[in-house]
């Protein structure tokens, strides 16, 4: 495994999400090299990337994708006309986006460690997406307005993007109706979780736990 492998999966989840780049990086693993690339990935990388290391400790465990189910996030929305997104994952948007209402104001938070090509990214979700900065998301507050960031748990630890703690706040509570919680990691971090931070659960009006 060589610096540029540790390069390409650091571009991948700045573009796609840590959990989305995680699995599809095993899944390709897997295809070339089968169990003991996934061994030789989690022993390269996952100190590094400790969400890497937990899905690879699940791909070897015998899970092979994760389980999602956005339904009950979409019946969570209802009633809402602007919602704004606080991190990123693919997989689960690319599920999710389809199912919201088309009057539904959609809004990425343009705040990232990894320096992504913003956008490329929207271009990945759609127009529909717009990009918004830490200085001015908070222009779409209001009574019908939701948040919505990705958590990684998979245990009795909760762990969300340093973008959570820069957003959070006793004055974006009261400004925004909903604050939603998507846990998308169904297996424990094992290692510090390098590039998350922990948050009590009680942060979010709702919080859909991984299956």
């Amino acid at each position: 495994m060589s610096a540029s492998l540790d390069q390409a999966f650091a571009l991948a989840a700045g573009e796609l999400g840590l959990a989305s780049a995680s699995w599809l990086f095993a899944k390709e693993v897997h295809a070339c090299e089968g169990r003991t690339g996934i061994e030789n990935l989690r022993d390269a990388l996952g100190r590094t990337w400790p969400v890497l290391d937990a899905i690879c400790a699940a791909w070897l465990d015998g899970l092979r994708g994760p389980t999602v189910d956005a339904s009950v996030l979409v019946q969570r929305m209802q009633g809402l006309r602007r919602l704004v997104l606080v991190g990123l994952e693919s997989h689960w948007l690319d599920l999710l986006l389809p199912q919201l209402p088309e009057g539904l104001q959609l809004g990425l938070l343009r705040h990232s460690e990894f320096d992504p090509d913003w956008l490329r990214v929207r271009a990945n979700l759609g127009e529909r997406v717009e990009l918004l900065d830490l200085a001015d998301f908070q222009s779409w507050a209001g009574a019908r307005s939701g948040l919505l960031s990705f958590v990684y748990g998979g245990g009795s630890a909760l762990f969300a993007l340093s973008s959570w703690a820069r957003v959070y706040g006793p004055d974006v509570r009261t400004q925004f109706r909903e604050l939603i919680g998507w846990d998308v990691l169904q297996v424990p971090i094992s290692i510090y979780p390098r590039w998350l931070v922990a948050v009590p659960p009680d942060q979010f009006t709702f919080l859909l736990e991984a299956e």
